[in-house]
């Protein structure tokens, strides 16, 4: 699936997008993934970097397996 950087921030949820903006303040990889995800024409769910940076997410407890798959599909 393709979304626009908002169609897919808008997918996250107040509380998730809060805990991304305030772990990209000490967590450089979230920082990355976080100007990607802003700056991008288009968020493809199948891209490497969106599927990598989902995972790490995943990885320091931002989001939960389950919601990763939910905001990916």
């Amino acid at each position: 699936k393709s979304y626009t950087a908002y169609e897919f921030l808008k997918r996250l949820t107040f509380t998730e997008r809060a805990a991304v903006r305030t772990a990209a303040e000490t967590d450089a990889d979230v920082a990355d993934f976080l100007m990607f995800a802003e700056f991008a024409q288009e968020i493809q769910t199948n891209d490497p970097v969106t599927i990598q940076g989902m995972d790490y997410l995943v990885s320091v407890g931002i989001l939960t397996q389950q919601r990763r798959d939910e905001i990916m599909s």
